[in-house]
């Protein structure tokens, strides 16, 4: 695979996983208006700092 597309090659150990939602509720996180999503960056956080669903 080239392009965009590789990020998606088999990888060992790599679980890729995806979080669907509303058209609404997808533009209202991405135009900043859903207020109650806070990032975290705690050190337990094993996938890294951001926002959990």
């Amino acid at each position: 695979m080239n392009g965009a597309c590789a990020v998606y090659e088999f990888q060992p150990g790599l679980i890729l996983g995806f979080h669907g939602c509303d058209r609404e509720v997808g533009l209202a996180v991405l135009n900043g208006r859903e207020q109650h999503l806070k990032p975290s960056e705690k050190a337990f956080d094993w996938l890294g700092s951001g926002v959990y669903f």
